[in-house]
């Protein structure tokens, strides 16, 4: 049975007074596109959140912002561990997230392999921060099991939408931490998931799944449920102009996703309450 979830919105002033999440509480902050820094208990996680390009479709994160990001300024003070979905530079910048790295350094980093390559090409820089790597490339349509101090980590290898993305290392990760979870999604297709063999998400009680733009799809929302099943759905992967009528497209189908949900303004923080 999926946890009952409650949604509690706190203003942008949250972001700025670092409000702490307490044991019954996940605290998300929007950074842009896919990007997202999730708090749980004393963990700060962040995902596909270390990029600079969108491609001109999908939102970046501006100057102020990254200039947060070089600093290690709140909210990116204290971030225990970055997970990259893949190589995508909608996703992940290189530099950047070797920066990052070298600026904090109790950061762990959980990426596929061919990150990690990307990642090898900053020398010297890169020896500096290797062995804080850990590397997840489970086989295609299967999951693999990390534990990072205290996290618990499902690495589900899915398939990139479009034949010439087939090669493409596209990890979705669940994320647990003292019984609660969130699932980001990365850029699974789901046209596919039918061939996925690993760790049923739909059996894991998720509280928030970060769905993209092809699970967020009216048509694709019973696969959605199927297949992740979470108390809260939050969109993701729209471009800036087309985030805002998601939800309006739902009012006339509320029960389509459960709690959907989109962040519409850049480092906006909301703090979600499980019961």
């Amino acid at each position: 049975m999926i946890k009952r979830v409650t949604l509690l919105i706190y203003l942008f002033l949250l972001v700025k007074t670092g409000t702490a999440c307490g044991n019954d509480s996940v605290t998300i902050t929007y950074i842009a596109n896919c990007g997202y820094i999730i708090e749980m208990d004393n963990h700060k996680i962040i995902v596909d959140g270390l990029f600079k390009l969108g491609h001109n479709h999908y939102s970046v994160p501006d100057s102020a912002t990254r200039k947060r990001i070089e600093f290690n300024q709140p909210p990116f003070n204290n971030i225990s561990l970055i997970l990259i979905t893949y190589t995508h530079e909608d996703h992940f910048d290189s530099q950047m997230v070797t920066d990052y790295m070298l600026n904090n350094t109790s950061a762990g980093l959980v990426c596929p392999q061919q990150v990690k390559d990307r990642l090898s090409e900053n020398m010297p820089a890169y020896d500096k921060i290797k062995t804080r790597i850990i590397t997840c490339t489970p086989d295609t349509f299967t999951s693999q099991l990390i534990h990072v101090e205290g996290i618990e980590i499902h690495a589900c290898r899915l398939a990139h939408p479009k034949e010439r993305h087939k090669n493409v290392q596209n990890i979705a990760y669940l994320i647990s931490v003292n019984g609660k979870s969130v699932f980001h999604s990365a850029d699974a297709d789901p046209s596919q998931v039918e061939k996925y063999t690993g760790i049923k998400l739909n059996e894991m009680d998720i509280d928030i799944g970060f769905i993209n733009e092809d699970f967020s799809k009216i048509e694709n929302a019973g696969i959605t449920r199927d297949f992740i099943n979470a108390g809260i759905n939050i969109s993701m992967h729209l471009p800036d102009s087309e985030a805002g009528f998601w939800l309006d497209s739902l009012k006339d189908q509320p029960d389509l996703f459960s709690h959907p949900f989109i962040f519409t303004k850049k480092m906006e923080q909301k703090v979600f309450y499980i019961e």
